[in-house]
């Protein structure tokens, strides 16, 4: 079985004076890095897997984790899995060493990785597999999806539950620092749209910095976690 890690974010980037993302090295918190190095198998073959978007803006993203990687934890091939390579899908993860599921709008990520059959691809692969944010959302088999937006909040219809990648049963909160602050729609996004899903679905927070490993049927969090379950946020699990 492959490792899975599912981070809230891995800290590709800074930003200058002027607003500039500049790609940095991403550190060690939590041992994130020594963690990564003692999983890496070969440093051939490092794909990015993108959550959906075309564009300037996902071709810079996909830039500053290439950069920051060079900085921390250079490999030797970087690639691009977005929907003008999806062709080549197969072939970049039979060769993956390392699989990153980027971060983004949750439910356009799912769509891509459903369209491309991720989920299959993935059980032909012996690469580590990391996740950001929603990226590590979507390794779940159910996956736990919030609205985010203020037409998704106001959707009665809108879809809270779907289809992942199905490399774990835990749903993850990235972010949950940053959230707690959240206003939608006059909702708080924890308290008044998260926490009332808690009935039906656990959710596992976690702070930026914090990571959660799956390895050998033994699950180790790192890093400041909560726990939401039947309403109630629990912390330090």
């Amino acid at each position: 079985m492959n490792t899975i890690i599912l981070t809230s974010y891995l800290d590709f980037y800074e930003k200058d004076e002027q607003g500039n993302k500049i790609a940095h090295n991403f550190g060690n918190d939590n041992g994130i890095l020594d963690c990564l190095k003692s999983n890496i198998k070969k440093y051939d073959n490092f794909v990015f897997v993108a959550n959906g978007m075309e564009g300037e803006k996902a071709e810079a993203y996909f830039k500053l984790a290439c950069n920051s990687f060079e900085l921390t934890l250079p490999f030797n091939n970087y690639e691009f899995l977005c929907p003008s390579t999806k062709n080549r899908a197969k072939e970049m993860i039979e060769k993956a060493d390392f699989i990153f599921l980027c971060g983004g709008h949750l439910p356009t990520q799912n769509k891509f990785f459903n369209d491309i059959g991720l989920k299959e691809l993935l059980k032909k692969t012996n690469a580590l597999i990391v996740g950001g944010s929603a990226g590590s959302m979507n390794c779940a088999d159910v996956v736990y999806c919030p609205p985010e937006l203020e037409e998704e909040v106001l959707d009665d219809n809108f879809n809270r539950y779907l289809k992942g990648l199905g490399l774990t049963n835990i749903n993850i909160m990235p972010h949950f620092e940053e959230y707690q602050k959240m206003v939608i729609c006059g909702k708080r996004y924890i308290d008044d749209i998260v926490v009332p899903d808690s009935h039906k679905i656990d959710i596992v927070a976690l702070n930026n910095g914090s990571y959660i490993v799956i390895k050998d049927n033994q699950t180790t969090i790192y890093g400041e976690s909560y726990l939401i379950r039947k309403g109630k946020i629990k912390s330090s699990i």
